[in-house]
């Protein structure tokens, strides 16, 4: 039997283990306080606009998802409590039920540690010197979006590579440019953004739809890191003749939760608080190129045995945004040849689509963290043009070409909001399964390029149609659009990779060109058939020949 003695003894030893802990982490520090619950709430479930915007309401409501108490802001009540410790609070998070709050004694915090609603206590970061920091500017808050001019045709300038690879662009042949869709830019800052005249139509048209400066709540977004400026030129910019980004007429949020000056375990506190912000907005995606993994503290650092998308706070934030009915993309990290090697955190997130990186070429880019997950999940899930993509210098304004997954992210990101405009009615799950399916290695993806390079326009036809013609069924392939403007484009499924050749004749039975594709792929198959541009109107036969099978369909050119 144990004597009240020895309880004593080790009561006494747990609290000296915790001020010792405390102690370590270096006074005064920022900390992340949990709650235990949210009972006595003064919010509720029938009455969301409290703490959701409209649209965030309306999202789920399409989605069929439901508002819980994890959408509820923490209890204000427990949060006055707190000041009683000298606790100093600054940001929320409903999703964690957590507020960040700084404390300058160890003895304060024992007592902290003692209140009934508070669940735990986790150090995040040293406080920092304060800077003198000036007031962010004021835009525009109108979420009616256009570009100035419907285009026919738009001159990509250096884009065309990057954005034709991933089958874009007949998606923007088709008026679909992003109106309409909302896109939060999680980032370090978006630094002289406001200047620069590739970003002038956000501003004139309203597409800017606001800025959230979390890391320091007084400061200025536009005054920050540059890394999210480069960010938005692949994804927002629009110069036609320069650089035209995937979604130019999305509108943005800009979201500062990068923390510059340091790497701590805050930065991914402060990236839930920015997508819980984007989520009571309302915003359709998320779109973030930050990645972690170390930090300066090493005993906060994660381990490849964290990649699970349930252990890393800033993965339970973003797979609890995609719950709620969010498009999450975030890039899958630059350490394949450092020590790290593998993706980062929050890519390894169940629903987060973690984008690697490629050459123009295609080509898998070395620098581009790999898969799999620590529970065998594909990651990253896809790829686009990350080494020599196409931006335009902060500074100068010129073109530049720059390395990262960083920018084949926002790509991606920017080419979804197209989807989305294209198809409304998809859901949020059936999008990223068409972007998965899309891709060049749907049918054997791997660690490198996960499902591969997704094919947009291919995206689009697999949501709108249910069955692709099939090779082996007799289906054979259809040529769409039939009749034909501009583009056409060959489709159909093979449950084999084989080689292809194809002929055209015009109605006399005269050959106008023949040609052999590189080796189909497994699956799904869509290519691009160069030579019809030059046709003239009217009626042609085309043959297909495939694995010693021969099919013929008819082709209209209008």
């Amino acid at each position: 039997m144990i004597s009240k003695l020895t309880k004593v003894f080790f009561a006494f030893l747990i609290f000296l283990f915790s001020c010792t802990t405390y102690a370590q982490s270096h006074y005064p520090g920022m900390f992340l306080l949990s709650f235990t619950d949210k009972d006595q709430s003064p919010y509720s479930i029938t009455n969301p606009q409290q703490y959701l915007s409209r649209r965030a309401i309306e999202r789920r409501v399409k989605a069929g998802i439901e508002i819980t108490k994890q959408d509820f802001p923490v209890n204000p009540f427990y949060v006055d409590s707190l000041k009683y410790y000298d606790a100093q609070v600054s940001f929320s998070s409903r999703w964690l039920n957590a507020v960040l709050i700084r404390m300058d004694d160890s003895l304060k915090m024992q007592a902290l540690l003692q209140v009934s609603f508070v669940d735990s206590i986790q150090y995040m970061a040293p406080v920092k010197n304060k800077k003198s920091v000036r007031p962010s500017k004021q835009h525009a808050k109108t979420v009616n979006t256009t570009m100035q001019e419907p285009v026919d045709v738009i001159n990509y300038g250096a884009s065309y590579r990057q954005l034709d690879l991933i089958g874009l662009i007949p998606l923007h042949k088709l008026q679909y440019l992003g109106e309409g869709i909302q896109i939060a830019v999680l980032d370090n800052g978006f630094q002289r953004l406001d200047k620069m005249e590739v970003f002038n139509h956000l501003f004139d048209n309203g597409q800017l739809l606001g800025t959230k400066e979390i890391v320091n709540p007084k400061g200025n977004v536009f005054t920050a890191g540059n890394h999210g400026t480069d960010v938005m030129t692949t994804m927002a910019a629009y110069a036609e003749g320069v650089l035209v980004g995937s979604a130019p007429a999305a509108s943005y949020w800009l979201i500062h939760t990068e923390d510059n000056d340091y790497e701590y375990p805050i930065e991914e506190f402060n990236w839930a608080v920015g997508a819980e912000f984007a989520d009571s907005a309302g915003v359709d995606i998320i779109t973030s190129s930050l990645i972690y993994t170390t930090f300066d503290d090493s005993r906060f650092n994660h381990s490849h045995a964290e990649l699970d998308g349930q252990t890393a706070l800033i993965s339970r934030a973003a797979q609890i945004a995609t719950e709620k009915g969010i498009l999450v993309f975030n890039s899958a990290g630059n350490y394949a040849n450092k020590a790290w090697g593998k993706i980062g955190f929050p890519a390894d997130a169940k629903d987060v689509m973690a984008v690697g990186a490629v050459n123009i070429e295609g080509k898998y880019a070395p620098f581009s963290s790999v898969g799999y997950t620590a529970d065998a999940r594909i990651k990253p899930n896809v790829v686009a043009v990350g080494e020599g993509a196409k931006s335009v210098s902060t500074v100068t304004g010129g073109l530049i070409s720059i390395n990262g997954t960083s920018f084949s992210n926002p790509t991606i990101a920017g080419a979804a909001a197209i989807l989305l405009q294209a198809n409304p009615e998809a859901s949020m799950a059936d999008v990223r399964s068409a972007i998965e399916l899309s891709a060049t290695q749907s049918a054997n993806p791997d660690s490198l390029l996960g499902y591969g390079i997704p094919n947009f326009y291919l995206a689009h036809i697999i949501l709108n149609n249910g069955e692709i013609p099939n090779l082996q069924n007799g289906n054979g392939f259809t040529l769409m659009p039939n009749p034909f403007l501009d583009d056409l484009y060959l489709l159909y499924n093979s449950v084999d990779s084989q080689g292809v050749e194809i002929q055209l004749y015009d109605i006399n039975g005269k050959l106008i060109f023949e040609t052999a594709f590189a080796e189909s792929q497994i699956g799904v198959n869509l290519f691009k058939i160069d030579q019809a541009s030059s046709l003239t109107q009217g009626m042609y036969v085309f043959v297909l020949h495939i694995n010693g099978q021969k099919f013929t369909r008819k082709l209209i050119r209008k």
